[in-house]
């Protein structure tokens, strides 16, 4: 099956200030990540972005949380000329986190007599929450304005004690000419400087070339011999030890520059050895290692570079390049044109992210097809003369951000519902099937209305629109409003407006009565009307599904057993709840997302939201319902679904400490007496008793196919993440009762008896299992046997002795210690034997039931609908013998696909030419006197059909 992404609309993260004019016209917006990492830990992308205003200050961004975190302001002459770059450092020997923001500024009134500066912003923050800023000022002596900063690693600055806690990092700036300092990264004292004949000395040129950097991206050793050079370690020999990822792995950069005066592209590799590994190379604090050509176009505006799969992507002249590497030479792999492009993102190796003047769109650039698009509108934008520009992707939460005029814009891309692996997985040829697109860019259809945004999670169409972000603000606030004064139904009210689901019209009902103080009692909210199926729910804005959790959950009680926070409901008899539990909205993700600021602080906190939701969810209905609707209707995990297994099989008095089993078995052990008086009380009590039994029947059943499909879900989650969740949620005792829960559905569904066996079972069967079960089964009980473990195996003979002593064991009594596995194994085997059967009986049948389908295919029309249509019908018997060859006649059907696709009804003359083929071979002969005496030969007259 074809994946299905979904692009849900834009909508504004933050409306940033509008930068002062400086000596070359209007300020820019100049954007970089942010960056994370722990002592001794590889360093990581954090959900944050650094934005440098021309003029006015440097911001820190939140894109989960869209605020802001913190900001530094720099005089209104500074103007800079790079992307900043930020470093959140935490020392594992304390609670201090210590924040690095570097930014590089150009301050004066013409560009020949600016002055040009490293400017550092630190802030150390305390557990307490006490934070203190410095700010450290180095001026630069370069010819060229820096074009790109970054930090090296900490284990590559110097050689770090064990008990130093600092970062250790040198901060690397790279000049527009090809010049390289290295400052220190606390002090920004200047450690050494390189000229641009680095660079340009391993060029094969006839003259000096003058070059001007593109491009450059750090990067780690280890990477570039993985993605770039196909593994191959010898061909870095300039280090005398072999290069690995977690012991010898020194930091490079990426460089791609032009020569000013030809136009030509190259791709160079530099290596930044430490002070330690500069030993290796005659203290070279910078060593040339690697110079490719590029043949990228000269009108290239942007680089995309994913060192560890070896792929570049450039756009230039509204066409998207990809270049693959082999032994460190780049190779033009495709090149995709789509419409009116403006920037282009890259999310794995076969899909990228293109934001057009009108719209938004997945391609798959391996196979050339549209994976997926949504429009833009552009009334809702502003200035449409502002371009769309990506920044960064959070492939964690598969959101994209860009620079939209003055907004902060972000894109939610939605996974595909029947995804169980990562985003490398997809982009196979089923996916390019029947969504290709022409090779000439002219010819290329308007395609933004075909495919259709998510049903579930969408933006609305405006939702880019700084006035759509105001009327969110507003009505969330009228909401809070109605929440703070009680006002349930009011609130539903807007709620159901916001998801679009109608309310159930107000019947005739008498006016609230009042009570005892005079006070009337408070309106029940009414019933909301729900659609027949979960597809019918239509498109809602995400942020209002996050308020929906944040107001019907809190987050923070402790919980008595382990003292962990969890999830508490606060209006369990909400509509909002019932839609949240039906749309599929309970998901952990979405859970996280709303309670972000709170989850944080919490390890694992995957694992406790998937363990108390189903355990909230049952506290609310404890009829189960509601929790059979969260299993049914949401994608999980396996965390939430080993939790819901768990309730649902307690519920069924499954397990043995269920309290429902003993009353069952006491009713069946208690005989009636013929000689008590029939009163009319027992005869209530009956009649109540009956009711019950038949309300529990009912949702017994109910329960019985949640079960079932929690265990089909179960058994499609990695069997490494189900293994730890049942040994985390189960006890060994529970584990074995799950076993033979699972036993009895092997028995049940009759894959422990031959297949030529004829049992009573057989008679009362209305509906076949499905041939699947036997392998979820099988898949759930090896599970199981390793969540027990092999110290769980070998104390089991006292679990089970002890299983088998109890009066009050859910499993049965003929049970023991001893004979546990021998039974477990015989009905594994006879199983086993079934489907050996099974395959037999195919390879005996197997022609004999496909001439079946072939001739019952190749039957006429039924003579009495024929009849009531008034048309003639042939009547065919069948003999008893099948045929030799097993050969039927295949129908000759009325309709014909043309060479076009299109589906034509065949001419009667079409129908009797290919009834005249079907006809065997005879002849026309001339018989004269002299044939019958013998004295002549046969002539033949005709041969035909």
């Amino acid at each position: 099956m074809a994946t299905k992404l979904q692009i849900h609309s834009p909508y504004v993260l933050q409306a940033l200030p509008r930068p002062l004019e400086g000596p070359d016209g209007l300020g820019q917006y100049q954007v970089g990540e942010v960056f994370g990492q722990k002592q001794d830990g590889k360093r990581r992308k954090r959900t944050e972005l650094a934005v440098a205003i021309d003029g006015v200050a440097v911001y820190l961004y939140d894109i989960l949380s869209s605020q802001a975190v913190t900001s530094y302001l720099v005089s209104p002459q500074s103007i800079f000329t790079c992307a900043p770059y930020s470093l959140r450092w935490r020392p594992t020997s304390s609670d201090t986190a210590i924040r690095f923001t570097y930014v590089s500024l150009s301050t004066g009134n013409s560009p020949s007599s600016s002055k040009r500066e490293i400017k550092l912003f630190k802030e150390e923050t305390t557990r307490a929450g006490t934070t203190t800023s410095t700010t450290v000022s180095q001026t630069v002596s370069v010819s060229a304005p820096i074009v790109h900063i970054f930090a090296t690693s900490s284990r590559n600055a110097v050689t770090i004690s064990a008990d130093d806690s600092s970062s250790n990092h040198d901060l690397i700036a790279v000049a527009a000419d090809g010049a390289i300092l290295c400052l220190d990264g606390e002090t920004l004292r200047e450690k050494w400087q390189s000229s641009p004949s680095v660079l340009s000395k391993e060029i094969l040129s006839g003259s000096k070339p003058s070059l001007r950097v593109d491009f450059v991206q750090p990067t780690q050793a280890a990477d570039v011999i993985d993605g770039l050079f196909n593994g191959k370690n010898e061909l870095f020999g300039i280090f005398q030890e072999k290069i690995h990822r977690d012991h010898f792995n020194p930091d490079f950069v990426v460089f791609i520059t032009s020569d000013t005066a030809s136009g030509a592209r190259n791709l160079h590799l530099l290596a930044l050895p430490s002070e330690r590994e500069a030993r290796q190379t005659n203290n070279e604090r910078i060593i040339s290692v690697f110079v490719a050509p590029l043949t990228a176009d000269a009108a290239c505006s942007r680089y995309q570079l994913d060192v560890r799969s070896g792929t570049l992507q450039t756009l230039s002249n509204g066409a998207v390049a990809t270049y693959a590497f082999s032994n460190g030479m780049p190779r033009l792999e495709n090149k995709l044109q789509p419409p009116s492009i403006t920037s282009f993102l890259r999310l794995s190796r076969t899909s990228i992210l293109i934001s057009a003047t009108d719209c938004f769109a997945i391609y798959n650039p391996v196979y050339r097809s549209l994976q997926a698009s949504t429009p833009v509108d552009s009334a809702a934008e502003g200035d449409s003369s502002d371009n769309f520009e990506f920044v960064t992707y959070l492939a964690s939460r598969e959101i994209a951000v860009g620079l939209c005029g003055a907004n902060l814009t972000a894109v939610q891309i939605e996974a595909p519902r029947n995804r169980t692996t990562k985003r490398r997985a997809e982009g196979l040829l089923t996916d390019a099937i029947r969504r290709g697109i022409p090779r000439d860019p002219l010819s290329q259809r308007h395609t933004q209305g075909q495919h259709p945004a998510s049903v579930i999670l969408a933006v609305p169409p405006a939702g880019d629109s700084e006035a759509s972000l105001l009327e969110w603000q507003s009505k969330s606030e009228q909401a809070d409003e109605f929440l703070r004064a009680d006002d349930l139904q009011s609130w539903e009210g807007i709620m159901s407006d916001v998801f679009k689901v109608p309310i159930k019209a107000a019947e005739d009902k008498p006016e609230e009565e009042p009570v005892t103080n005079g006070d009337t009692s408070p309106a029940h909210p009414p019933e909301w009307l729900w659609p027949s199926s979960r597809s019918e729910y239509p498109r809602v804005d995400r942020r209002w599904v996050f308020y929906a959790i944040s107001k019907i959950f809190s987050w923070g009680q402790k919980s008595p057993e382990s003292g962990a926070p969890r999830l508490a409901c606060r209006y369990p008899e909400s509509n909002v709840l019932n839609y949240l539990v039906d749309a599929g909205h309970l998901t952990t993700s979405n859970i996280k997302s709303a309670f972000r600021e709170d989850a944080r602080e919490v390890d694992a906190v995957e694992d406790v939201i998937g363990e108390s939701l189903p355990v909230l969810l049952a506290q609310i209905d404890p009829t189960m319902e509601l929790l059979v609707g969260y299993i049914s209707g949401t994608q999980l995990g396996p965390t939430e679904l080993v939790s819901s297994i768990k309730l649902l099989l307690a519920s069924l008095g499954l397990f043995e400490e269920s309290p429902k089993l003993l009353q069952l078995r006491a009713a069946e052990s208690t005989e009636p007496k013929d000689d008590q008086p029939n009163d009319p009380i027992k005869m209530e009590l009956d009649r109540a008793e009956e009711e019950l039994h038949i309300t529990e029947h009912y949702l017994v059943g109910h329960r019985t196919r949640g079960l079932g499909v929690a265990f089909s879900k179960l058994a499609a989650c990695p069997s490494l993440a189900t293994v730890k969740s049942l040994r985390r949620l189960f006890k060994a005792e529970e584990i074995i009762g799950l076993m033979n829960v699972l036993r009895a559905e092997l028995i049940k569904d009759g894959w422990t008896t031959r297949y030529l066996d004829r049992t009573g079972a057989d008679q009362d069967e209305t509906e076949a299992p499905p041939d699947g079960s036997i392998e979820l089964i099988a898949n759930l009980m090896s599970r199981c046997i390793d969540a027990v473990g092999l110290g769980g195996w070998m104390a089991s003979d006292a679990l089970l002795s002890s299983r088998s002593s109890s009066s009050t064991s859910s499993i049965s009594q003929d049970d023991s210690a001893t004979d546990f596995f021998s039974q477990f194994q015989a009905e594994i085997s006879v199983a086993l034997e079934g489907i050996m059967e099974a395959v037999r009986l195919q390879a005996a049948l197997a022609e004999a039931v496909s001439y079946a389908k072939r001739a019952r295919k190749a039957l006429p029309p039924d003579p009495a609908a024929a009849a009531a249509k008034g048309k003639p019908s042939t009547l065919v018997h069948l003999p008893k013998e099948l045929p030799l060859g097993l050969k039927t006649d295949t129908r000759i059907s009325a309709e014909r696909v043309r060479s076009g696709g299109e589906i034509v009804q065949r001419s009667t003359r079409q129908i009797g030419h290919f009834v005249g083929k079907k006809r065997g071979v005879y002849s026309v002969l001339r018989i004269s006197e002299e044939s019958m005496l013998g004295g002549g030969r046969k002539g033949v007259v005709q041969e035909a059909r």
